[in-house]
């Protein structure tokens, strides 16, 4: 290669890498840091969503109960696997005060229905089809799960699929 043509590449790639530097300070700037979840301690957001045979669940209205959140869908294969876990636990500690809130992420009414059906589910499900909740609880990788005190404080996060085991342990935390 001559030297006039060196000197140009050289130019050429210097300025790809300052406009990239440029680019990636700017974005970096400009863009609101993505927040975390709601911490232990931290009041839960309240919300209100509708339940898969059409009635209405709002947190505010659980105080006094132990709650469990659970952000899940049917196409996440750890979410599967939990929810038959939750609706052991609920039937075992429903009547002591313990609640679970499953929210659905985006999906269909006759996705979610078939599934609960299979399932045998008693749980109530709730159907986030705006992400709406998703977005104020800043859940990420799914299943996410929050429990909830009867003070309407969030106890833990859990990140990932619990057992039955783990999700009675959380539960015994919670309950009145």
């Amino acid at each position: 290669m001559n030297r006039r043509a060196r000197y140009w590449t050289r130019r050429i790639l210097m300025g790809i890498m300052v406009l990239m530097i440029g680019y990636a300070l700017y974005t970096t700037v400009t863009n609101e840091k993505k927040k975390d979840p709601p911490s232990s301690g931290e009041p839960a957001p309240d919300f209100q969503l509708k339940t898969l045979d059409g009635g209405t669940v709002k947190l505010s209205d659980l105080r006094g109960k132990g709650v469990l959140i659970n952000f899940w869908a049917t196409w996440c294969s750890p979410c599967r696997k939990e929810i038959p876990a939750m609706q052991k636990v609920y039937e075992k500690y429903k009547d002591r005060g313990f609640e679970v809130v499953a929210v659905n992420i985006a999906e269909t009414k006759p996705a979610i229905s078939g599934f609960t059906r299979q399932l045998g589910l008693t749980l109530p499900v709730v159907l986030d089809r705006d992400r709406e909740v998703t977005n104020l609880y800043n859940v990420g990788p799914i299943p996410s799960s929050f429990f909830i005190s009867p003070e309407g404080k969030i106890v833990k996060h859990i990140t990932g699929q619990m057992d039955e085991i783990q999700i009675e342990y959380q539960v015994n935390q919670v309950l009145p």
